[in-house]
């Protein structure tokens, strides 16, 4: 069986296609009580006109490359091309979320990089949760990169030699929830999979299999979505937020639809095994970091 890519599609269908099974969809659903048919019809030809855009209309979801475009858009001189994605990369209250989420990520692993140490990132993506760390203060070190996404895997290796890190670094191919790994790794570094698993059981089995993978004394960071019940919502501009339900669940139907509370994601660590367990919120509370121990 083929291993399942939770994410994003493969790009099987044209992109011409994909339009029109997305633009059927809003002509027999018509209105909504908060976009018209017209407007919906308008925002999706907004979303077809940038290269991200496509991506989430031909797949459903966010490869490696992408995800770090959205993470470091505030960081670099980039241009959106139309004002629906400015709003996707500078107000979607997930996108801020996972911007920050992002920055909070490599804080804390930053605060665990040691003489010796060895690092997974689980899906690694472009791995740069590892990769834009600061290794100067280190000598031996090694950075293990894992995704089921072979596109990922290549992408992460010309990162890793764009960084100058590439011999400190090896990826590989790996299913999460099967790694065949015993206490390999100091830290593993994990974001985005339960967003995409609706099955609670199914995430408290991916934990087991990082515990186990994990040393004694070492630990997970991981992330989770909150129900927008969750969410601070002083922070959170109200009509940013129907706007991005609009965009990214109603009309794109986007893969990353499932939310946990963190007294679940909790639960799920502790039935792993995971002890100590912390949490570091974004402004709005709605992507929190959780840092998870493996006692010594």
């Amino acid at each position: 069986m083929k291993e399942r890519n939770l994410s994003h599609d493969d790009a099987e269908g044209s992109l011409e296609a994909s339009l029109l099974k997305i633009r059927s969809k809003i002509l027999d659903r018509k209105d909504l009580p908060y976009a018209s048919m017209e407007q919906q019809l308008a925002i999706l030809e907004l979303i077809s006109q940038s290269e991200l855009g496509c991506f989430l209309i031909q797949r459903g979801g966010l490869n490696g490359y992408w995800t770090q475009y959205v993470v470091n858009y505030c960081h670099e001189e980039k241009k959106a091309v139309n004002p629906v994605e400015a709003f996707v990369l500078e107000k979607a209250p997930t996108s801020l979320a996972t911007q920050q989420r992002f920055q909070i990520f490599k804080s804390e692993i930053q605060k665990r990089v040691k003489e010796g140490t060895t690092m997974a990132s689980i899906p690694c993506g472009l791995m740069a949760e590892l990769l834009d760390l600061d290794f100067s203060r280190v000598k031996k070190f090694e950075l293990v990169g894992m995704d089921i996404d072979e596109e990922s895997l290549e992408q992460a290796a010309i990162y890793a030699k764009q960084k100058g890190l590439e011999s400190h670094c090896r990826f590989m191919q790996a299913d999460a929830w099967d790694l065949k790994i015993d206490e390999q790794f100091d830290l593993i570094a994990s974001n985005g999979l339960s967003v995409y698993e609706g099955d609670d059981d199914r995430v408290t089995a991916l934990f087991i299999e990082f515990f186990k993978a994990l040393r004694p004394g070492g630990c997970l960071v991981t992330s989770f979505l909150t129900p927008v019940h969750d969410w601070d919502v002083e922070k959170v501009v109200q009509v940013d937020a129907l706007m991005q339900k609009l965009i990214f669940s109603d009309i794109l139907g986007c893969k990353w639809q499932t939310f946990r509370t963190y007294e679940v994601t909790k639960r799920q660590l502790d039935s792993a095994g995971f002890v100590e367990i912390e949490v570091k919120n974004d402004h709005a509370s709605i992507f929190p970091t959780i840092i998870a121990k493996k006692s010594d």
